[in-house]
């Protein structure tokens, strides 16, 4: 199943989202750097990767939880996903370790990445009953919260996890807003909010009110979107803007007709952007500027993308870029860090992730997640 380009985040609900925390997983794979190697070394076009384990396993050398999660981990890394699939499969079929109920998560996630939603609903169902914990279902959550067609089971898993005192963190509440939100449901978002405080959640509080602009802004909502933001802006402390969220709300003032409101969000945002995210940002707001009709702020950010070609090459590439984007900013909505990587099962406090159409893709503090973060920690967005 080719799903890189659906989870690009990353992403991802997303996806991306805290990792799922294998217990004991390795920070470093160079703990056993031969095994590492060896499976490493294969590349994405090998089939199978278990007959290196098998070898390992028949020379007597050590094979701990800790390696293996962490070889997991690595390959999902390296967006090797049927790769990782395989080593926690093998873990299984060879009795290696019993899996913890993070385990069952972070596989969850690989077997739909792998081969689809309904092999990966057939799985959840053999998982025992008493494995099948907050982390486990919050992944399937993830799954299913990512297509309209999949309300109904969305909303079944969702009460599932409430009669059974599932929901104490964040991360299932903001993928039923990721999930609303593509439904165009403001009140649903907002009911999903009130459930939320109600419970008493701990959360990251602008963590959560980046994911609700977005999710206003997705609508677009631009009222809601800016009572909303109004709201925040006298709170203390100081609410921080996510420069994806930015651009989320931009778009939604171009949608408005709003090209004034739209400029000035852009040059707001343009000051919250990573130092790790300027160059792929940079693009995504020349060409908002562009869509706005603020040329002058345009050609600025040209000259940043392309300080060292002369001015007709550098024109001629900004030129090019923009015909390419055919000065549509319309693009589906992603979540910072909401889902679509394996599993992020932590603690909730996640980014929502954005994707445009040029192929730009980032989060203010993490990737998109299925479910959370990560096949131990990496994250999984994507499909071999």
């Amino acid at each position: 199943m080719k799903c890189l380009g659906r989870y690009a985040i990353k992403n991802l609900l997303s996806r991306r989202l805290p990792s799922i925390r294998f217990a004991g997983t390795l920070t470093s794979p160079k703990l056993n750097e031969t095994l590492h190697s060896r499976i490493m070394a294969l590349g994405r076009e090998q089939k199978k990767v278990t007959p290196p384990l098998d070898e390992w396993l028949k020379r007597g050398k050590d094979l701990n939880p800790a390696v293996l999660r962490g070889l997991i981990n690595s390959l999902c890394e390296s967006q090797r996903f049927n790769h990782a699939l395989q080593v926690s499969e093998w873990i299984t079929k060879r009795g290696i370790f019993d899996l913890s109920t993070e385990d069952f998560a972070s596989r969850l996630c690989l077997v739909e990445i792998s081969t689809g939603l309904k092999e990966a609903e057939k799985f959840f169902k053999s998982i025992p009953e008493n494995m099948r914990d907050d982390s486990v279902h919050t992944t399937l959550l993830s799954l299913y919260t990512i297509s309209k067609k999949t309300r109904h089971e969305a909303e079944a898993t969702y009460q599932t996890m409430r009669v059974q005192n599932m929901l104490l963190k964040p991360y299932p509440y903001y993928s039923m807003i990721y999930l609303y939100a593509l439904l165009g449901e403001k009140n649903m978002i907002d009911e999903i909010l009130r459930q939320m405080k109600e419970n008493g959640v701990e959360h990251d509080k602008n963590l959560t009110a980046n994911n609700v602009l977005k999710a206003y802004a997705s609508l677009p909502d631009v009222e809601a979107m800016e009572m909303f933001l109004m709201g925040l802006e006298v709170e203390e402390p100081r609410f921080s803007l996510a420069w994806q969220t930015g651009i989320s709300i931009a778009k939604a003032y171009l949608k408005g007709g709003s090209s004034r409101k739209a400029v000035e969000m852009l040059r707001r945002t343009e000051l919250v952007v990573d130092t790790k995210s300027k160059d792929s940002a940079n693009k995504v707001l020349m060409m908002m500027y562009w869509d706005a009709g603020a040329k002058q702020d345009a050609s600025r950010l040209s000259r940043l993308i392309y300080p060292k070609s002369k001015k007709g090459k550098r024109m001629k590439a900004y030129d090019e870029k923009i015909e390419s984007y055919g000065g549509d900013s319309s693009d589906p909505i992603i979540f910072i860090d909401n889902r679509r990587d394996c599993g992020s099962v932590g603690d909730g406090d996640v980014d929502v992730d954005v994707d445009v159409d040029d192929g730009f893709s980032g989060s203010s503090d993490g990737g998109a997640s299925c479910g959370g973060g990560g096949c131990g920690g990496g994250g999984c967005g994507g499909g071999d």
